[in-house]
């Protein structure tokens, strides 16, 4: 429902939003009243809560059974805060005081808040994520096959063993002899050539900058999925291959 009521006698303006129930419509009146919901009287806003009902009722809206038992809880409240306090010894055994239902109904109207806001919460994190396009996973089929799983710091590690027993560099102006490109198009002849070859073997010769020149090309011939890489154990040497898609691989 999208109308709503203009003033109403006596100056009440009663709103007909959609509602997700009856708690959802005492927590909305609750919070027009701008007090906490601990502390707020629920009884204050009984009558508000009878005003909705009554336009439903007016409007031929079929009112559901939760709630006329709201209502009725209310009007118990409202009745009681008007008449002086029961004593215990009146009270049946096991009858609870109007402390208590009200309590009651205060706890069920807190626990409903929460799951309320955690909703909204969600719902806005649901719409920011569709301003985002997502790459699509790609073909499982072309993923790289590899005997021994190799976590980042471990190319790292075999990165750092390269770096450390690479010859000295020469402090030279001459331009560099090694860019990320040439030495894509060396590892990718070498292991063209040979079939398969350690990672300290194409580092050999070459110096810091070569190394780490070398060492970035690899990455990049991997992500393009034109090299794959192969470790049979923790402490062996990282070997590169060609690179094989799965169902290839499997034939």
């Amino acid at each position: 429902m999208g109308d709503s009521l203009g003033q109403a006698e006596g100056g009440l303006r009663v709103s007909l939003d959609g509602f997700d129930g009856p708690l959802d419509l005492l927590l909305h009146l609750v919070r027009e009243q701008k007090v906490d919901i601990v502390t707020v009287s629920l009884a204050t806003v009984a009558q508000q809560y009878f005003d909705y009902l009554a336009v439903m009722d007016a409007l031929d809206v079929e009112v559901a059974a939760e709630y006329l038992v709201i209502a009725a809880t209310l009007l118990y409240l409202k009745s009681r805060s008007l008449l002086p306090a029961i004593p215990s010894d009146f009270l049946a055994e096991g009858e609870e005081t109007p402390e208590e239902v009200e309590e009651r109904l205060r706890r069920r109207l807190v626990v409903y808040s929460k799951y309320k806001g955690v909703a909204r919460e969600l719902r806005v994190r649901a719409d920011d994520a569709r301003a985002y396009l997502y790459r699509d996973g790609g073909d499982p089929s072309t993923d790289v096959v590899q005997r021994y799983r190799i976590l980042p710091d471990k190319l790292a590690a075999a990165l750092l063993a390269a770096v450390r027993s690479a010859k000295p560099e020469k402090r030279t102006i001459a331009r560099d002899r090694f860019s990320m490109a040439r030495q894509m198009e060396f590892v990718t002849r070498t292991v063209r050539e040979r079939g398969n070859v350690e990672f300290r073997e194409l580092c050999r010769d070459l110096d810091r900058s070569g190394i780490i020149a070398t060492f970035l090309a690899i990455l990049e011939l991997i992500r393009q999925r034109r090299l794959a890489y192969v470790q049979s154990a923790p402490a062996d040497p990282l070997r590169l291959l060609p690179f094989i898609p799965a169902e290839v691989h499997a034939n």
